[in-house]
């Protein structure tokens, strides 16, 4: 019988946490034991039969944190645990749902050339709490290295009622108060489903190859640039960017001392632009810091976008804001003109 190497990379978050003294925190080696523990005593023994081979895993633990204090400075840890991989068939990575957008973006942006699957899993609560996902997060995320046909970054996630599997540049944040992962305009990759025979089994999105035949001119162009993204990764701490989400009232910052600025929008795509805008993107331009606008879409819009092109402001492809927001970071850390925000990685842009 033949083996599958799954490498886990364990980084903390609530799939890595336990209670204690009324609190959760990260709960080490514990907690990182219950998920592989659990795995194989309820999925184990039926994926090994299924697909003929024994599953192999091998771990390690760059850093472990809450996610909400993700920063610059982890990236380049992840980096180092993930340089060595030859001989895996894939790559489980679990994280904090707070940032889980941000850390599969960049997962996205950053590995997606290593020719084998790479999956984002995370829980909503606690592994020892009932209504934890995070063991059926793991189950598909082995279930997607199984089945052999699937390359890229991915994240595996059980909603209520569905389990989906999105690519990983294309999730959207997670509301407040809610628990639930969407993929931008619902373009996930695709959902597990159970078949005929009883098995559960990745079923695609029929637009996923209809996709792929849409940014085939760009492969050669988008490997270039990951690999122009990851020689950034060292100076992400010394490359703020700002990313500034709308409100009434906006206040804007001075846009000095960053290396790059993204706006996101309301729904519409539109931003604040009558008191303040003007200046600051003004004096973005005096310092030589770009600004992009993420969330404006395609066909009719509003007035307010011809404002965006009035002053300057690079108005962004179709994309998840908050992957445009991790692609900005990486091109601003490489020295990477912003014009590249256009070059599609990682199917990010739709």
């Amino acid at each position: 019988m033949k083996q599958t190497d799954i490498l886990v990379i364990f980084t903390g978050g609530t799939i890595g946490s336990g209670e204690k003294e009324g609190y959760l925190s990260p709960a080490g080696e514990q907690a990182r034991g219950k998920l592989l523990s659990a795995f194989r005593e309820r999925k184990q023994d039926e994926y090994e039969k299924r697909f003929q081979t024994k599953i192999h895993f091998k771990t390690r633990c760059p850093y472990e944190i809450l996610s909400e204090n993700l920063n610059g400075s982890h990236l380049p840890l992840l980096w180092d645990a993930l340089k060595d991989v030859d001989g895996y068939d894939g790559i489980i990575l679990t994280v904090g749902t707070d940032t889980l957008a941000y850390s599969s973006a960049m997962a996205g942006y950053l590995f997606g050339d290593l020719g084998i699957p790479v999956v984002t899993v995370s829980s909503n609560h606690p592994l020892e709490d009932e209504e934890s996902n995070g063991y059926d997060n793991f189950a598909g995320a082995v279930l997607l290295i199984l089945e052999g046909i699937h390359k890229g970054v991915f994240c595996s996630y059980q909603n209520r009622e569905r389990h989906v599997i999105h690519y990983g540049t294309r999730l959207l944040l997670q509301g407040n108060y809610e628990d639930e992962v969407i993929s931008v305009k619902n373009s996930c990759y695709g959902e597990i489903c159970e078949n005929k025979k009883g098995y559960q089994e990745i079923v695609l999105n029929p637009e996923v190859k209809k996709e792929s035949v849409k940014h085939k001119d760009e492969s050669l162009e988008e490997k270039q640039l990951i690999s122009e993204m990851q020689s950034g990764v060292g100076n992400l701490t010394k490359s703020p960017v700002c990313f500034l989400r709308p409100y009434p009232g906006m206040v804007f910052p001075d846009p000095a001392g960053y290396k790059g600025i993204l706006l996101d929008t309301y729904h519409s795509g539109t931003f604040p632009v009558k008191d303040g805008f003007s200046e600051f993107i003004q004096k973005a331009k005096a310092a030589n810091v770009p600004v992009c606008v993420a969330g404006v879409p395609e066909g009719t819009v509003y007035e307010t976008v011809a404002e965006y092109q009035k002053e300057g402001a690079m108005i962004l492809p179709v994309a998840a804001p908050v992957a445009m927001y991790c692609k900005l970071w990486l091109l601003c850390s490489a020295g990477i003109s912003v014009e590249k925000m256009a070059v599609p990685v990682g199917s990010d842009i739709l």
